[in-house]
């Protein structure tokens, strides 16, 4: 019998690309990167203004062993399970005036 053993890198990194699909259906960039050597992050930026970008990671939570997305200061933004919301507060914080994404 075979095993199949995913490690929380994987499993962040499988959250972040249902992230980045919902995040780009609405027209956001996202560059997703998985370096060895780190944590999977993905970098969303405001396509009309790309000085406007964030880090986000996908992460467990400490109390209750949930996963959640979170800005890369930190602050959690939605649990894994809504990349929805996640989206929506994504362009809350990055957006523009105006916009609607």
């Amino acid at each position: 019998m075979s095993t199949q053993v995913t490690t929380d890198a994987e499993t962040s990194l499988g959250y972040l690309e249902r992230l980045t699909d919902e995040l780009r259906s609405r027209g956001w960039t996202v560059e997703v990167a998985a370096p060895a050597d780190r944590w999977p992050s993905a970098l969303v930026a405001n396509p009309e203004m790309r000085a406007l970008n964030e880090n986000v990671i996908a992460a467990q939570e400490r109390a209750d062993h949930t996963w959640s997305y979170f800005y890369g200061w930190g602050e959690r933004i939605a649990p894994c399970t809504d990349p929805a919301r996640a989206a929506a507060l994504l362009g809350r914080v990055l957006g523009t005036s105006g916009s609607d994404r």
